[in-house]
């Protein structure tokens, strides 16, 4: 039996046998340059095969979508046609190289969501490749056995496109982040997971016994009797709970004491509103309004593209709360068409609502899409990374300009709109009282919070283990965040990963929070967490040293 440690862990647990991916290289990887007209049809013609491919994907999967939208970019054409006629190159040969362009642009970026989607453009370019070049598409993961771990370099969309989920048990692989597509397909197919796998590639072969821990980092090679009869008693147990779990996913969570709390839903897009609404989600806690910008090709999303957006996510979600946060970008996020120059700590420079209140133009756009599709549903508008009242005066004062404009041009607007700050930096806490006395409402955003009030970056290694949200100062920030919601009589909810955490459950009750927004796989999980609680008898006081 053999240990390995040097994934990054992502989701559930899962013991099976491996089947490791090879890929099947062309012996010829361009073909020679002919004419440059013949050379330029050729790819045209390849490029319109792959979108007809695309187009028929994409009424099934939204990732196909996205890569419809790239294969119609008239970017990759425009490199690609470049390299044909300035220098005489073939069509894959110009193909490639206006694959590596584009997705060197991406990681440039230094942005983990961005830089993911690099895999998304290999893959489109690996489809119009394979139509030149003419090769018979295979499909690798056809015959697998139930209970299979796939482990591979990299998986595409197109790849899981292949799979037989109902024979995989989990995937492995070397490259890959935690926001990449795999681990998204990974917890939305309810499988194990584990990326960025590099050094253990080497260590699995096809047909050894694996067991996976997606929540550790652990993969085990060639088991045990006794670990791997454990690991499968652990799995059992945790599949009768989640079926027990998802009978009352949409039936409210009550405490045994008999205290109604609310289980809402976090979301980056339409798709997975409604697919937290499906879930048993009684709302959205957080709605990511900067996928929309990211997703935006040629620059900031006008006015109408936000405005539709949210207006079908409002109409989803009827009378229930839906509360989208204004565009948060900067730190770990970046947008290809707006620069931000170098900053030594981008997480403590320019960002969330400093750049909106710094490009008014921006997000007056954004503002006025967020009233417009107010009337179409419970829609409030939270700004994020607040450290001061005054930050929230300006864009409350903002939001209040915009009112006035539509009302100069007749539209309609809900004008009782609430307000709210989202919680994620120290400064805030401290004036959460002030906040309180003019915001509607809070939502403590745990990720941001932590790394801030531990001073250690989440997405540095070496400090990684001190982004502990259940230390003692953060669960003072915490429970001092709730007191002053509570003393002003304004709702708090929380919609950081700490939410979804059921040993934090307990202590968070006790702190009095009412509002959990979770991803949602992990609404039905939660509801039933809070069910089994009984709140008179947690001893445990929140804040307390431990």
């Amino acid at each position: 039996m053999r240990v390995l440690r040097t994934g990054i862990p992502a989701a559930g647990i899962a013991a099976g046998t491996a089947f490791v991916l090879e890929r099947r290289v062309s012996a010829a990887p361009s073909a020679a340059p002919g004419d440059p007209a013949a050379e330029t049809a050729r790819f045209h013609a390849a490029l319109a095969q792959a979108k007809a491919e695309l187009g028929v994907l994409a009424a099934e999967n939204d990732i196909f979508a996205a890569h419809l939208e790239m294969a119609d970019d008239p970017m990759l054409a425009e490199q690609v046609e470049e390299r044909i006629s300035e220098h005489g190159f073939s069509a894959e040969r110009a193909l490639d190289g206006a694959c590596e362009e584009v997705c060197g642009m991406l990681a440039a970026l230094d942005d983990e969501y961005l830089g993911g989607r690099t895999d998304d453009v290999r893959d489109v370019c690996g489809r119009i490749r394979r139509i030149l070049t003419g090769e018979t598409a295979e499909n690798p993961f056809a015959g697998l056995a139930p209970g299979t771990i796939v482990v591979a370099e990299e998986l595409t969309p197109s790849d899981t496109a292949l799979m037989d989920f109902s024979r995989i048990a989990g995937v492995v692989t070397a490259r890959g982040s935690v926001t990449s597509h795999v681990c998204i397909i990974a917890r939305a197919k309810g499988i194990a997971a584990m990326v960025g796998a590099t050094e253990c590639m080497l260590e699995i072969k096809t047909g050894d016994k694996l067991i996976i821990n997606g929540e550790t980092g652990e993969i085990i090679v060639a088991p045990d009797t006794a670990t791997e009869r454990r690991y499968r008693a652990l799995i059992a147990s945790r599949e009768r709970h989640g079926a027990h779990c998802l009978k009352g996913a949409h039936t409210p969570a009550v405490t045994r004491g008999g205290r109604r709390i609310a289980v809402l839903g976090n979301a980056g897009s339409v798709a997975e509103v409604r697919a937290a609404l499906d879930a048993g989600a009684e709302g959205i806690g957080l709605f990511r309004s900067e996928f929309l910008y990211m997703q935006s090709r040629g620059g900031f999303p006008d006015e109408q593209t936000q405005f539709e957006a949210y207006r079908h996510a409002a109409e989803l979600c009827g009378e229930r709360p839906l509360v989208i946060r204004t565009l948060d970008i900067g730190g770990d996020k970046a947008l290809p068409y707006m620069d931000f120059g170098h900053e030594e700590n981008p997480f403590l420079g320019w960002r969330a609502i400093r750049v909106s209140l710094s490009m008014q133009d921006v997000f007056r756009t954004q503002l006025r899409a967020l009233l417009r599709a107010s009337v179409f549903g419970n829609l409030r508008i939270m700004f994020p990374m607040i450290t001061s009242v005054g930050e929230f005066r300006r864009a409350e004062a903002a939001v209040r300009e915009c009112m006035a404009e539509l009302d100069a041009e007749k539209a309609a607007y809900n004008s009782g709109i609430e307000l709210g700050v989202m919680i994620e930096t120290p400064a805030a806490v401290m004036v959460a009282d002030l906040l309180a006395a003019e915001a509607r409402f809070f939502s403590i955003g745990t990720n941001d919070l932590t790394q801030y009030v531990m001073a250690a970056d989440r997405g540095n290694p070496r400090v990684a283990h001190l982004c502990d949200p259940s230390d003692t100062a953060v669960r003072r920030s915490v429970a001092m965040t709730l007191a002053a919601a509570r003393s002003a009589g304004i709702e708090a909810g929380m919609c950081g990963e700490l939410a979804a955490d059921p040993e934090a459950t307990a202590w968070l009750l006790e702190a009095g929070l009412e509002k959990f927004s979770v991803s949602a796989p992990a609404v039905a999980p939660l509801k039933e967490r809070i069910r089994t609680l009984d709140l008179p008898e947690v001893r445990k006081t929140p804040g307390a040293a431990e």
